[in-house]
């Protein structure tokens, strides 16, 4: 798996909140893919050959995004560039849910340390993207395993660093009936002498599908790229 840092400064303090919250109780999910686990992931954003001209476009990304009425508005507002066109998205790219496109993941971060706010999956439906996932419970990241979607979040005690989760929570979604529905779960307890996946008891129950229009993806042209200021 792979990882992507950046982010905003406004993401940066509501990631912070969260943790904060989540460290008043005995466990709470938690930040960021790295730390003690077995395996550390590190993620890029869609490279493949296979994945659409959008998914290589942080900007229009980001503005693909800001323009969905189902995203909430801290997200939408928030999601501003780090730097230049530098936009806190990254993105994994597959076939979910038989589409007429390969679907998008796209997560949302915050700049500096990557922290994962929202992650989302959008579905290509007669050339527009439609919003069929969304998981704004940070820190969060999706991305495509399998020909499934997999949401990762971490586990944090009231104490833990957040370099080092005391574990990771790992849920696997299949597409069914025009919706996703849970099909695994399971939990890595970082701070055992022999870490190992546990398995968790699952959900039949569709995972709710957000209330979104399709939307255009709106990706610049060469025309206009070379228009803009210090556009080539």
């Amino acid at each position: 798996m792979r990882r992507v840092r950046p982010g905003t400064a406004a993401m940066g303090a509501l990631t912070c909140a969260c943790v904060v919250v989540t460290g008043c109780g005995t466990t709470g999910t938690g930040a960021r893919k790295e730390g003690p686990a077995p395996s550390p992931s590190v993620r890029r954003p869609a490279d493949s050959a296979a994945a659409p001209a959008l998914a290589r476009d942080p900007r229009a990304l980001a503005t693909m995004v800001r323009r969905d009425s189902s995203v909430s508005q801290d997200v939408r507002e928030d999601l501003t560039p780090c730097s230049g066109d530098d936009y806190p998205v990254a993105t994994d790219a597959g076939d979910l849910t038989s589409g007429d496109g390969p679907d998008l993941v796209v997560n949302v971060t915050t700049c500096g340390n990557g922290l994962g706010v929202a992650a989302y999956v959008y579905r290509m439906v007669n050339g527009k993207y439609q919003n069929v996932f969304a998981d704004e419970r940070p820190p969060v990241y999706g991305s495509v395993e399998d020909g499934q979607l997999q949401i990762i979040h971490e586990v944090y005690k009231v104490d833990d660093p957040v370099s080092y989760p005391t574990g990771q929570e790992s849920v696997l979604y299949a597409w069914r009936d025009g919706h996703f529905v849970q099909v695994a779960r399971s939990y890595a307890d970082f701070g055992a002498r022999t870490p190992t996946v546990r398995p968790e008891p699952t959900s039949t129950e569709p995972a709710p599908r957000p209330d979104s229009d399709p939307l255009d993806p709106d990706l610049p042209t060469a025309s206009a790229s070379a228009a803009a200021p210090g556009g080539r």
